[in-house]
């Protein structure tokens, strides 16, 4: 089974390069977020509208994106790649396509992504497929093409599930590394 998904990811990642536009280019970032709260809405009543401020525990949460991006000047940017957060001691890679507004100096940016997650760190060498949607929608100022403050929430919740039954939102600030590879 861990073959065949692996097969087909590499055919989808062919198929993909063979057909991005010649006006396609890479672009890698690196994110430092601070996570301030994390609310928790569940249909069960173990965790139903449950919320945790953390904001008093100084932790800073990287993650890592390298995309295809789309639209290199104007209003409308976006793009597919894949994100790695990490926690130090373990890290996760799974598919994402992001989507941007430029409104400069304020960027207002759309990601979505999962079903197929890689785990790496401490021994840990996984792939598996599951049905969890991983989302971020966030706001900040563009300081210098290469760098940007601000902050967004980051959504977690089942595919199969409706929004307002079972999610997890992660409120965050975030400063953010742009570098587009031409």
């Amino acid at each position: 089974m861990k073959k065949a998904t692996v097969l087909s990811m590499l055919v989808a990642l062919l198929v993909l390069r063979g057909t991005m536009s010649a006006g396609a280019q890479a672009r890698l970032e690196g994110n430092l977020a601070w996570p301030l709260s994390i609310g928790i809405n569940s249909s069960s009543t173990l965790f139903g509208g449950t919320s945790l401020d953390i904001s008093k525990y100084y932790f800073l949460v990287p993650d890592f994106r390298a995309y295809y991006q789309f639209g290199e000047e104007g209003l409308l940017r976006g793009g597919i790649g894949v994100r790695i957060p990490t926690l130090f001691i373990i890290s996760l890679i799974y598919p994402e396509a992001f989507l941007e507004l430029h409104l400069s100096p304020v960027v207002l940016e759309a990601t979505a992504g999962g079903f197929i997650f890689g785990a790496f760190g401490l021994g840990l060498a996984s792939l598996t497929a599951q049905s969890l949607v991983l989302s971020d929608i966030n706001a900040s100022v563009e300081l210098a093409p290469w760098f940007r403050l601000g902050g967004g929430v980051y959504l977690i919740m089942p595919a199969n599930s409706t929004f307002s039954q079972n999610f997890v939102d992660v409120l965050y600030i975030s400063a953010r590394f742009v570098f587009l590879v031409k």
